[in-house]
């Protein structure tokens, strides 16, 4: 037992010795260190204690740390997984703003894939949005693509032009050209019109008539060009709400160009200028065209009769002295002022101009002021008419009234009187319905007047005239844009073709519908035109159509001109006037 404690003591011993024998070769280390380092004194005014400058640390908010960043580009991440586009098109937008340039092109190349999956209602959200950090031009250029990924190519053209016009120096601008192009030739089908006209309703009989005037043409086209054309009909019913739809319709079907309508041209035409689709209103106002640079005119109006009137009476046939007489409404009052214009124009003297009240059955007032020997115009001196003896103070009404009420007597003294009467004019114009020149003329027959001629708007050209005018006046001058039996080749042409499909006979209004059709679908085969754009200015080239209704041409305004036929009363027919 004392031997084991020995044995103890004795190692617990050497252990201790070892551990002063380390911190003393420790210590003499330390020491000779000391001996060879120089001693440096300090400088007195060096002896300052200055702590240490910690590093500046750039202030960044919590938003802008690198561990945020990285968390919330995470979360765009998952949001686009999860296609949920929206959010992490957000997300992406905060991010541009707190990372540095390098970082910010990841960025941009991420949007791009989130732009490029996100439906284009909630790009066009953010394209009109404010304070958006995500390019402008991106969201323009992916709102185009996608509608045109989406079948939208009308859409998809709208924004690719903004795209276009307002970034020409973005890198997708190139991209962007191309895609239009090929989203115009998409959108533009040369082979398809689209067609506006009232096929119920109260003016259905006019719809129908037209149409089949467009089938005719159709029919025809197709086995020109080896290639089959359509056409897409919409029915208006002659309902302004009705044919604005139907432009919208027709643009979302893609056709090349609309005719019509009919009726409510006004608010179609606007909607047609908005969508920037050609329209060729089958309308007599004028004024139509001129609300917009893809809208034009096809009709007859009152200018194209009063013009191709004034050549030929003051012109042609030398005439030098010529009376209105017409109704006092809008209808009369309109052609009477051209008809004094064209007068001025041609050289021509109007002797003598009355109105009558359409309403009336009996014209013998306004007659008899016509076939004094000087009767009033506008300007002039008052007729001996009107500063008779006992008639001076009175109205046009009471006139009329004694006129009409006097008794068989006085009447046929009357009658005597008038057989007298002197002719001082040459012709005679009568802007009004056969339904009224019937009584006008019968009233006329008293006065020795069969030997002036008798001048009317295309309202004459009617069967129902033909029978009114017999016995009473062979020199009857009418203006119209047909003439079914006229000696120019293609009239004559599409009247048998019509009258062989449809068994009756075409009026102007089938062919003027012919014509509008042919015009637009002969326009569209152009190589040069690829587009709605490219039509209407096409279109607007001053081109001149060789129609069935004569030479058409529009202008940079979207008027149509053309001559029109001249025609007279010969053996019970209208007969062509050949200047």
């Amino acid at each position: 037992m004392i031997n084991e404690k020995n044995e103890y003591m004795k190692s617990e011993y050497r252990y201790y010795l070892r551990v002063i024998c380390f911190f003393v070769i420790l210590w003499s280390l330390c020491l000779t260190a000391c001996v060879k380092s120089p001693v440096q004194t300090v400088p007195e005014k060096e002896k300052t204690i200055v702590k240490p400058l910690e590093p500046v640390e750039k202030k960044e908010d919590e938003f802008s740390k690198p561990s945020v960043i990285q968390a919330l580009s995470a979360e765009a991440e998952k949001f686009f997984s999860q296609k949920n586009f929206k959010d992490a098109l957000s997300i992406y937008d905060q991010l541009l703003l707190k990372v540095n340039e390098e970082k910010q092109l990841e960025i941009i190349s991420k949007i791009e894939s989130v732009l490029s999956k996100t439906p284009t209602k909630d790009l066009e959200e953010w394209s009109g949005m404010k304070d958006v950090h995500i390019p402008k031009a991106l969201i323009l250029y992916f709102l185009g693509l996608n509608h045109a990924l989406e079948n939208n190519p009308g859409k998809s053209k709208e924004a690719l032009e903004i795209y276009i016009s307002q970034y020409p120096d973005h890198y997708y601008y190139y991209e962007a050209l191309d895609l239009l192009d090929t989203v115009k030739k998409s959108i533009f089908s040369k082979d398809t019109i689209g067609c506006l006209l009232p096929l119920t309703g109260k003016y259905a009989a006019f719809g129908q008539r037209a149409l089949t005037g467009i089938q005719l043409a159709v029919h025809e086209l197709s086995n020109k060009y080896s290639r089959e054309f359509k056409i897409i009909v919409f029915d208006t019913q002659a309902d302004s709400g009705l044919a604005i739809e139907g432009v919208r319709q027709l643009y979302q079907s893609n056709v090349a160009a609309i005719i019509g309508p009919l009726l409510m041209e006004g608010e179609a035409g606007k909607e047609a200028e908005k969508l920037k689709i050609p329209m060729i209103a089958l309308t007599q106002k004028t004024d139509f065209p001129l609300q917009g640079d893809y809208l034009f005119a096809n009709f007859i109006n009152p200018e194209m009769q009063v013009q191709v009137l004034g050549n030929y009476i003051f012109s042609n046939l030398g005439i030098k002295k010529v009376a209105i007489l017409y109704p006092d409404e809008k209808y009369g009052i309109k052609y009477m002022e051209l008809f004094l214009e064209a007068a001025r124009e041609y050289g021509g003297e109007i002797v003598g101009i009355e109105p009558y009240d359409g309403k009336k059955t009996n014209f013998t007032v306004p007659i008899k002021k016509l076939t004094e020997e000087f009767s009033p115009v506008p300007g002039s001196i008052d007729s001996p008419l009107a500063n008779s003896e006992g008639t001076a103070d009175l109205s046009e009404g009471q006139k009329s009234y004694l006129m009409e009420n006097e008794d068989e007597t006085e009447l046929s003294k009357r009658k005597k009187a008038d057989t007298k009467s002197k002719i001082h004019f040459q012709a005679l114009f009568i802007p009004d319905s056969p339904s009224r020149v019937s009584l006008i003329l019968s009233q006329f027959a008293f006065n020795d007047a069969r030997d002036i001629y008798l001048i009317g708007t295309n309202l004459w050209h009617d069967e129902s005239f033909l029978k009114i005018v017999k016995g009473y006046n062979k020199k009857v001058i009418i203006p119209d844009g047909f003439l079914d039996s006229s000696q120019n080749p293609v009239t004559g042409e599409f009247s048998k073709n019509f009258e062989s499909l449809f068994n009756h006979k075409p009026q102007f209004l089938e062919a003027i519908s012919y014509d509008t059709a042919s015009i637009l679908f002969i326009t569209a085969m152009d190589e040069d035109v690829d587009s709605r754009e490219a039509l209407k200015n096409a279109l607007k080239k001053k081109r001149i159509y060789e129609g069935v209704t004569g030479h058409t041409m529009f202008d940079e305004q979207g008027i149509a001109h053309r001559p029109l036929f001249l025609m007279t009363v010969k053996n019970g027919e209208f007969v062509e006037i050949t200047q």
